[in-house]
């Protein structure tokens, strides 16, 4: 059904995958006779990567949530924190 909205009327599309900036900007694109074909294609793009983000997004659950991505964030604060360290003179010197 998303598919077939994409290829008519592409700005609803945007506005059903919660992307109101895209579909103002597609809406004035689809305006244009020219700018259809266009907005069309960039629809059916973006109708895609949500559909694999949703996908990614039920991985995660199933893998125990965004483990990584709480991990990749102390370490980058962590390293953060020495470099302050480091430069006030809290710490030592590398």
């Amino acid at each position: 059904m998303r598919l077939l909205i994409a290829l008519l009327l592409p700005w609803v599309l945007f506005l059903t995958i919660g992307r109101i900036f895209a579909a103002v900007i597609c809406l004035i694109l689809q305006i244009t006779v020219v700018g259809w074909l266009p907005a069309a294609i960039w629809a059916v793009y973006a109708l895609s990567q949500y559909k694999t983000d949703q996908k990614i997004d039920a991985m995660r659950k199933e893998q125990g949530g965004v483990t990584g991505e709480v991990e990749e964030a102390k370490a980058a604060a962590k390293f953060a924190f020495r470099q302050i360290k480091r430069v006030f003179g809290m710490g030592k010197a590398a």
